[in-house]
């Protein structure tokens, strides 16, 4: 007894072949992008640390609080960028390539992923670098705001919560840019709520301008005004599981605006 195939087995198998090579290639171009941004954003930031440090030091200073932690924030931008550049550049040359919008949006959160691990890795290492380098010249470290950092457990609770601060700005940015696609300039009105889970990431991570602004606290007026760290596991908790929401509201926007998002030629 012969088996028949079906016609549409082979194109099936086709279209999901299509779309794992398009996602992958979407992978490699916003890794690749995100490396190269965050060499140079973190070979900056290594040498102004260092050299905050140092140069308080050698003055007899102590600088009490991390010279990194306040401006942290800072990478945020870089990475809303890469995520407007890579719809843009990515969306028309993925759909002429043979691929679809699925296979763009899968490989866009799978990048966001990966660079948001290795953004919250490296994060931790020159947060802990910095708290090193801090007390072997004899200074105080302390963080301005941010989850507790104390213990293993705190360590890996800031790595995780600041990877996905980085994942859901990535992806807020590829909201911004399906949204210029979408619309032109009428598109920008959704900035607001597509700032939403930039601005929950943010307070919950108590990192950033918003985060910093959310928890200051003053003692007993604005001259004596700080954000202290969060304490417990009950912080850390709700700080990672804050982040996890936020990166998911941002992906979940992404899909809803580049599933459809048109192909104009430019």
């Amino acid at each position: 007894m012969s088996t028949t195939l079906s016609p549409s087995a082979p194109l099936t198998e086709a279209v999901r072949s299509v779309r794992r090579r398009g996602a992958a290639a979407a992978v490699r171009w916003l890794c690749r992008s995100g490396g190269f941004v965050a060499a140079w954003f973190w070979g900056i930031y290594a040498l102004y640390a260092v050299g905050i440090a140092v140069g308080n030091a050698a003055a007899g200073n102590d600088l009490e609080v991390s010279a990194l932690d306040t401006t942290l924030g800072a990478q945020r931008w870089a990475v809303v960028w890469l995520g407007i550049a890579g719809v843009s550049v990515l969306l028309a040359l993925h759909v002429s390539a043979g691929a679809d919008r699925r296979s763009l949006i899968a490989g866009m959160v799978r990048a966001a992923l990966l660079l948001g691990g290795a953004y919250g890795v490296v994060t931790t290492l020159a947060l802990l670098g910095e708290r090193l380098l801090s007390t072997s010249l004899g200074m105080s470290w302390r963080r301005l705001g941010g989850l507790p950092f104390e213990s293993p457990l705190d360590v890996l609770g800031t790595a995780v919560a600041e990877g996905l601060v980085v994942t859901t700005y990535i992806l807020a940015g590829a909201g911004v840019g399906a949204a210029f696609v979408r619309g032109r300039t009428w598109g920008l009105t959704l900035l607001v709520p597509l700032a939403l889970p930039a601005a929950l990431v943010d307070l919950a991570s108590r990192t950033g301008v918003l985060g910093a602004i959310a928890n200051v606290e003053l003692r007993p007026d604005i001259e004596h005004a700080e954000v202290p760290s969060a304490e417990g596991l009950t912080a850390l908790l709700t700080g990672v599981g804050g982040a996890a929401l936020a990166a998911l509201l941002a992906g979940v926007a992404l899909h809803l605006l580049l599933r459809s998002a048109p192909v104009r030629p430019r």
